[in-house]
This record gives C-alpha cells, sequence and structure tokens, in this order.
C-alpha cells in the first residue's frame, strides 16, 4: 500500500511543480492533494514498520511452516516439565514404562491391545535406555495429539521400508557390512520376503531387549532349512551367540530396570563380542574353522564369567 501511495504522490508533485503554463487545466489543487498522499504514505509506512517491531518473534526451535501454513515442530523431546507416565490398570507389575514421557507413549498405553504393546515392548529397549521416543522413528506431531498421525508432520506409521532407512540413518556403519553381502536388498524400492530385513533379526520395538523364546538361530533356520550342515561354522558362532544371550537375559531379570544390560565391568567385552559377531553375521559369509572358533571360545569366556557373577549375587 506505502508503495502505491508512494508512485501516486510522485506522479501528482511531478504535475504539480510544472510551470503554470505547461499545467494541465484544472491542476491547482494538485500541490495539496500530493502533500496530503504524501502524508498518508508516511502514516501507511509508519504502520508497517511498527507492526513489524512489535510482531512476536519467530520460533527458534526448529519449527516450520507447511503448505497450508500450519506450524510444523521439528521432532524434539517433551517439555521437561511433562507429567510422568502413569502405568493403565492391565500394565505387568514391576514392568518399566517409557523413560520419555512423550504424547505417543502417554497415549498408547492406554490405547489397549497392539498399541499398547509396542509402548510395552519399548519400554528398557536399547532404544528407550538412549532416551529416544516414538517419534524419533514415526516422526508425527509431539505437540498436538489430534494431529499426531498426520503425514505434514513426517508421520511414517507402520510403513517398513521407511523404517529401515531410518534404521539405516543411525546406524549406517553396521550397515555396510550387509549391503556387500548376499543378503542385501534395496527396501526402499520395495519389500522383498526374500531377503532378510532389520527387525527380523534385531526386532523393532524390542531391540536389545528380545522375548524369551526368541533366537537367532532360528531366524537362520527360517530360509537356511539345513544351516548347521550346509554353513557349520557360522552356525556354531550363532548359536553360542543365542547362548550368550540367554544368559545376559537372566542377568536382565537380576539386574531389574537399571540402565545396564550387563554388570559394568564386563560392558566393553559383551560390546566389542557383540560388534565382531555382528561383522561376521552381516557379511553373511562362512567364516574359516578357526576363526569361528576363536569367536566362539570369546563367548563362552564371557558367558561363563557372567555366569559366575550371577551366582555370587545368590
Amino acid at each position: 500500500m506505502s508503495v502505491l501511495l508512494a508512485t501516486l504522490a510522485a506522479a501528482i508533485l511531478s504535475v504539480a511543480l510544472l510551470p503554470r503554463s505547461r499545467r494541465p487545466t484544472g491542476s491547482r489543487p494538485l500541490a495539496a492533494i500530493a502533500l496530503v498522499t504524501a502524508l498518508l504514505c508516511v502514516a501507511a509506512t509508519c504502520d508497517v514498520w511498527l507492526s513489524t517491531a512489535l510482531a512476536d518473534p519467530p520460533a527458534s526451535d526448529g519449527a516450520s511452516a507447511s503448505a497450508d501454513g500450519k506450524s510444523k515442530p521439528a521432532a524434539e523431546k517433551p517439555a521437561a516439565d511433562a507429567a510422568p507416565l502413569e502405568a493403565p490398570k492391565n500394565w505387568p507389575a514391576g514392568h518399566p514404562l517409557p523413560k520419555v514421557a512423550s504424547n505417543c507413549a502417554r497415549c498408547h498405553l492406554t490405547a489397549g491391545r497392539e498399541l499398547t504393546l509396542a509402548a510395552k515392548d519399548f519400554a528398557h529397549s536399547v532404544h528407550d535406555l538412549q532416551e529416544m521416543s516414538c517419534s524419533d522413528c514415526h516422526g508425527g506431531n509431539t505437540h498436538d495429539d489430534v494431529e499426531a498421525h498426520e503425514p505434514e508432520f513426517g508421520f511414517i506409521g507402520t510403513k517398513l521400508s521407511a523404517h529401515l532407512n531410518k534404521c539405516r540413518e543411525c546406524h549406517a556403519d553396521v550397515a555396510e557390512p550387509l549391503d556387500a553381502g548376499p543378503h542385501h536388498w534395496d527396501f526402499s524400492k520395495r519389500i522383498n520376503t526374500k531377503y532378510p530385513s532389520c527387525v527380523d533379526c534385531h526386532g523393532n520395538h524390542d531391540v536389545g531387549n528380545p522375548p524369551e523364546d526368541f533366537t537367532l538361530n532360528s531366524v537362520c533356520a527360517d530360509c537356511h532349512r539345513q544351516f548347521e550342515t550346509r554353513f557349520p561354522n557360522i552356525a556354531s558362532v550363532v548359536t553360542e551367540n543365542d547362548k550368550l544371550w540367554t544368559t545376559i537375559g537372566t542377568l536382565r531379570a537380576k539386574l531389574g530396570t537399571t540402565d545396564h544390560r550387563v554388570p559394568p565391568e564386563f560392558a566393553d567385552e559383551v560390546a566389542a563380542l557383540r560388534t565382531d559377531t555382528m561383522k561376521l553375521v552381516h557379511a553373511s559369509r562362512e567364516p574359516s574353522a578357526a576363526e569361528a572358533a576363536a569367536l566362539n571360545e570369546r563367548a563362552a569366556k564371557v558367558r561363563e564369567a557372567l555366569t559366575a557373577w550371577l551366582k555370587a549375587q545368590k
């Protein structure tokens, strides 16, 4: 508006300032009109400036605007003063609640059936212990329950290919051996059930906290019917790994809801063993008998030490 008024004022002034002999007929009042127009221009400019100066500052929390003008908050943790989560009536006694009191967890705790099962499995998982929340993988609006599942807030729901890409965003280093092996499939194009995905071996909500009856051997045997006969060396590594994790499962029950998977004095050795086993399994290659034996010996020693620690606690 101020630009239009300024242009109009300039045009009228240019006529008003012409020599009397060159002015168009009836231009005598033009100088007065020009003055009024110029004053209006100044007033409009001041109004715009004041509106801008007094407006609330833009949000600095990473929020952005969507195509329809709605605020699109970035995925973030709930406020530090968020009310703690409360266990629903049918929650298993002694089972921990998710660490982050997000609106997602608050709703799913009372949603029932598989929706609540997801929150139960996630509690005390490796991602929960890192204080991740549902929105870190699923996206969504963490501030408004009504719009929590809207796609404009990046919600991806249960779309498996999208979640596998999320796994890779954080675990690119451990995905590299898998990419070079015979189990690799580009799940971003389409799902192919002939190839294993991250969740087949690691689970989804219960990563690092698998059910008691889970074994990696059974996952391998789903596709490789003669697994131990065709791949005896890698099969022995998988079997020893399952024995170790059975012991770690017993430890979890002993340690309760602490943030430790194993006693701190064993953490480094267990982490190193997991890494070396992962590299071998992700590459999906048959190791030499000596390589498998060395890895199995390490796993057996750690398992025996953990078992001794358990006995000493009784």
